[in-house]
């Protein structure tokens, strides 16, 4: 009788040090972007639309990296871009602050991150003439 006592005293004692998880508990998976450069005829500076669609608020959010290859020229500097800062399911148009120049046929990719360490890259080819550009 006293080992059953003592074997049900530890049941509960061990069952109520488990925590306890409530219906709606997930696991916050942080900010997630996407992006895509904006398409269409412009001049001088490519902008590209960036969405959090994650679960957190994606911090700083700002171009951190900009390739080109082809007949143009682009005058990136990092320390020029400002950043914003992204709630759960709200987007925003980043301007790089870099002209873009050339005559051809021109491929450009732009990387976007947070602090939270998550980053999302697009890329497009486009044809460039002077300060005007087209992107199908």
């Amino acid at each position: 009788m006293r080992k059953t006592i003592i074997c049900a005293m530890v049941a509960m004692i061990s069952i109520s040090l488990v925590p306890m998880i409530p219906a709606g508990y997930y696991i916050d998976s942080g900010p997630e972007l996407e992006t895509h450069i904006i398409t269409g005829i412009g001049t001088w500076v490519i902008k590209i639309h960036v969405k959090n669609t994650g679960d957190s608020i994606a911090h700083n959010v700002s171009i951190k990296e900009i390739e080109i290859e082809g007949h143009a020229l682009i005058n990136f500097q990092e320390s020029m871009l400002w950043s914003v800062n992204l709630a759960p399911g709200e987007w925003t148009i980043l301007d790089p602050n870099s002209l873009i120049i050339g005559f051809g046929k021109f491929t450009i990719s732009m990387m976007v991150s947070c602090d939270e360490e998550s980053s999302s890259t697009s890329s497009v080819t486009g044809l460039v003439c002077g300060p005007f550009f087209f992107i199908p």
